[in-house]
């Protein structure tokens, strides 16, 4: 009997309706998955935000969502440019495209009338933006001296500054939105903190580059003794004071109101930062967490530690760490007289 022909009896003979029914049913369950997982959370979120201006304009404009015509996607670029920037407004478009991709249209976007229309809003609403301040040393010290540290939240609030600094973490590494959605393999927790007499070492395996579980990430941070700046002192006496009595994975970055254990969400690290920068007499409009990610990288810089090393501290994917980089005027001064200090012995040989 030919080869072909027993296969296909047993086939039939293992493989009843039933359970070619299941089996279907589990691989279709399994595609569902793994398509809803395509996205990140977060891009989710923002694409929802995306979305919910597309149909707004469509209804204005009683259009349909798909496909859009050139001249409506244009007209959609100009309602867009009445409230946002032209940066926002590239990535609002970003959700025409993806809806139409997955609904098999092609690419509006991918016109000449609509990168002609594009190109004009960038060069008429400018790409200029208005970034935060970084956090510096010296204002890191108002910011201490300003603090309570009789306080639970406020010895919590303090370690968060430094480890913020000295990471280079984004804010999605260091803190949770609330304590159901803490994620111990997202936001930085205590089993994930290890100490010896250098500093502290910190693991992180997800992160806006890890997005895969392609690698872990080990992040140093120094030990500087005798110093209100170190963040190895502050996180671990803050460890040491906020020891949750049940078992489990929990937030670094604790404090205690009354006999509660809270957690420090980003939203009441932001407040903290805004009421302390008030009292030191600083705008905290000016300001924001992602202040101490590029304060820290500044102050690298200046510190004349290379672009690769602070790269790499920052576990950016990109040269997009250049963007963070803000060397002060001094160091700028350091640089004009550098260069007149090598012209003048390049005049003075000639």
């Amino acid at each position: 009997m030919p080869l072909t022909v027993i296969c296909l009896r047993l086939h039939l003979l293992f493989f009843s309706e039933d359970m070619f029914q299941d089996t279907r049913a589990n691989l279709d369950a399994t595609v569902a998955k793994f398509r809803n997982s395509a996205l990140a959370e977060s891009t989710k979120r923002t694409y929802r935000t995306y979305l919910l201006a597309y149909v707004k304009f469509c209804t204005l404009m009683r259009i349909p969502l798909m496909p859009i015509s050139p001249q409506n996607l244009g007209r959609f670029v100009a309602y867009l440019s009445c409230k946002l920037s032209f940066n926002s407004i590239a990535n609002y478009l970003s959700i025409v495209r993806y809806i139409h991709l997955q609904a098999g249209y092609h690419n509006p976007l991918d016109t000449v009338y609509a990168q002609n229309i594009i190109k004009g809003a960038k060069r008429v609403l400018g790409v200029r933006t208005n970034s935060k301040l970084p956090i510096t040393p010296l204002l890191l010290s108002k910011l201490h001296s300003v603090l309570d540290f009789t306080l639970s939240l406020d010895i919590t609030f303090w370690a968060a500054c430094l480890v913020a600094f000295f990471s280079f973490f984004r804010k999605s590494n260091l803190f949770a939105p609330s304590t159901r959605l803490f994620d111990q393999d997202r936001h930085l927790a205590r089993n994930n903190i290890s100490f010896s007499s250098s500093g502290a070492l910190i693991k992180v395996s997800w992160s806006k580059t890890i997005q895969f579980n392609q690698r872990a990430l080990q992040i140093p941070l120094p030990h500087i003794p005798n110093s209100k700046f170190c963040p190895c002192c502050i996180l671990k006496l803050t460890l040491t004071l906020h020891t949750p009595q049940s078992p489990g994975p929990c937030s670094a970055f604790l404090f205690r109101e009354g006999q509660q254990l809270k957690l420090l969400t980003y939203n009441l690290f932001l407040s903290k930062i805004k009421s302390s920068l008030r009292q030191v007499g600083v705008d905290p409009s000016a300001y924001s967490g992602h202040s101490f990610r590029r304060g820290g990288t500044s102050f690298a810089l200046e510190c004349g530690l290379s672009p690769v090393m602070i790269k790499s501290q920052g576990d950016w994917a990109s040269d997009a760490y250049q963007l963070y980089i803000d060397p002060s005027l001094s160091h700028r001064l350091q640089v004009a007289s550098k260069l007149g200090e090598e012209f003048g012995k390049f005049s003075t040989s000639s």
